[in-house]
């Protein structure tokens, strides 16, 4: 199976969103990290064949996705950034008419259902108003939503909006496990959703891909330019604004900052391990030609 972007870009009125990308997705997880007003909602959007894109084509096996119809949208599972709830409808009120909408039978329906509420923590809770749900219990139910058919590609627009730390990590396992033989898509702006369980990670801006490589390769990218600088609070508040900082640990005293830089910072700076998310700010704030923010 495989998903292939051509020339894709679109336009909002002036404004450019999407800047002709071109990439080629197979099975796996596949996340897409850029920061708010990237263009990863939008190319979220025309992947799951909500919207047209201006120029270009989304291709399904080498059939675009808006000529295949019903027959390309009955492949995926589809979990959008803002998910709306009937006010009457209890939770399994909800899933039990997407499962209509997908033309699930009722007893394949049933049991589905009765399994993804587990899966997702809401057991005991589908008999209540979706309207009296918490923010994480209702992306719950929209994660619960996106697998009920087991769908072949499942796309995520900021899926772990709303959830605690634990249930972050309950959803990357259930993703880990579900995305064996299908292909996933996850579009967020928090590096732990993907750092772990991303086949292929794309940083995106301003409508581009910058560039499409394993958690591995992106770390790889930072060797020698992560350094922890020690100094005094009040320095800090100052040196912020000309440095790209990570993190920030108060010790015996003073500030230990971490600091992405491609030379030594500062003549005290030691090197350190970098992460994922050191390469993610480095990426959006140092990239070669790019002005520091």
């Amino acid at each position: 199976m495989e998903l292939q972007f051509e020339q894709v870009a679109k336009n909002y009125k002036d404004k450019k969103v999407l800047k002709g990308i071109s990439l080629t997705m197979g099975t796996g997880v596949y996340g897409l990290l850029g920061p708010n007003g990237a263009g990863k909602t939008t190319m979220i959007r025309i992947l799951a064949d909500v919207l047209r894109p201006g120029k270009g084509r989304v291709l399904y096996n080498g059939r675009d996705i808006h000529a295949m119809g019903d027959e390309y949208r009955a492949k995926i599972g589809y979990l959008p950034q803002d998910v709306s709830f009937y006010g009457d409808f209890t939770g399994k009120d909800y899933l039990e008419y997407s499962a209509a909408l997908k033309g699930m039978e009722n007893s394949m329906a049933r049991k589905r259902i009765e399994e993804l509420a587990y899966v997702v923590g809401l057991q005991n809770d589908l008999n209540r108003k979706c309207a009296a749900y918490s923010g994480g219990m209702q992306r719950r139910l929209g994660i619960a939503q996106a697998l009920l058919d087991n769908p072949e590609i499942l796309i995520l627009d900021e899926p772990t909006s709303g959830l605690d730390p634990y249930e972050r990590i309950k959803f990357r396992n259930i993703i880990s496990a579900y995305a064996k033989d299908r292909l996933v898509l996850l579009s967020t702006h928090i590096v732990s959703d993907v750092e772990h369980i991303a086949t292929q990670i794309m940083m995106m801006e301003y409508g581009v891909i910058q560039y499409t490589l394993t958690s591995a390769e992106y770390i790889k990218k930072m060797d020698g330019c992560v350094w922890l600088v020690k100094m005094p609070a009040q320095q800090l508040v100052e040196y912020q604004n000309q440095a790209v900082i990570s993190n920030v640990i108060a010790k015996d005293g003073h500030m230990e900052v971490r600091v992405i830089d491609e030379s030594k910072p500062a003549r005290e700076a030691v090197q350190a391990v970098p992460t994922l998310e050191d390469a993610y700010l480095y990426i959006f704030n140092y990239l070669p030609g790019k002005e520091r923010r």
